[in-house]
């Protein structure tokens, strides 16, 4: 299977979901006192806040989407909206993550949430694997920015992050997989019509 191809319009679409809604949930983090940084712009934010959700977007999207050939991974396709609506999870898990829960009860709800999520959306390995890279990977910079001093987590349990954190790396894995998976099948969509 050829690699997918993406025009400019779907990674800058992906790119500002992430830089604004990302940030706007991350702002939910800030507020809650969930985390901190070293030199906050606006609204308790730093300036790089938003370019660094904007390219995870892109990431998580675009490799979701071009991964799926490889692992013999076929969800069938959505509308748009029905994709959009996906990341209610990803914001239901955002509100646990910044509740006054103990760490112990927001990983607990949100492998309920993740859980819920996965079946919904199709129960496979192959998002199940995907999941998983996304969370290492996610977490794994959350903990170099930590460690650079860049920002901080108040209430660390390992590596100076939550515990809850790879859950929602997964979370965003789901949702923001599907959000790609739709951009990539519209755009091919779009130039077999075209054709």
């Amino acid at each position: 299977m050829k690699r997918p191809q993406w025009p400019a319009r779907s990674i800058l679409w992906l790119f500002l979901l992430g830089a604004f809604a990302g940030t706007a949930l991350d702002s939910l983090h800030v507020y809650a006192r969930v985390e901190r940084y070293a030199m906050p712009l606006l609204l308790g934010e730093a300036w790089w806040v938003p370019l660094l959700f904007g390219f995870a977007t892109v990431a998580i999207g675009y490799s979701h989407a071009a991964v799926d050939p490889l692992l013999g991974h076929f969800r069938p396709p959505q509308r748009m909206l029905a994709s959009i609506g996906e990341l209610a999870w990803l914001v239901l898990a955002y509100l646990i993550s910044a509740s006054e829960l103990s760490p112990v009860a927001k990983l607990s709800v949100m492998i309920i949430i993740f859980g819920n999520f996965w079946l919904l959306s199709g129960r496979s390995w192959q998002n199940l694997l995907l999941s998983l890279v996304t969370a290492i990977t996610g977490s794994l910079i959350e903990m170099m920015l930590v460690a650079s001093g860049a920002f901080m987590y108040l209430h660390p349990d390992m590596f100076g992050v939550p515990i809850w954190l790879p859950l929602l790396y997964a979370c965003a894995s789901l949702a923001v997989g599907d959000v790609g998976r739709t951009l990539i099948f519209s755009t091919r969509r779009g130039n077999h019509e075209t054709t």
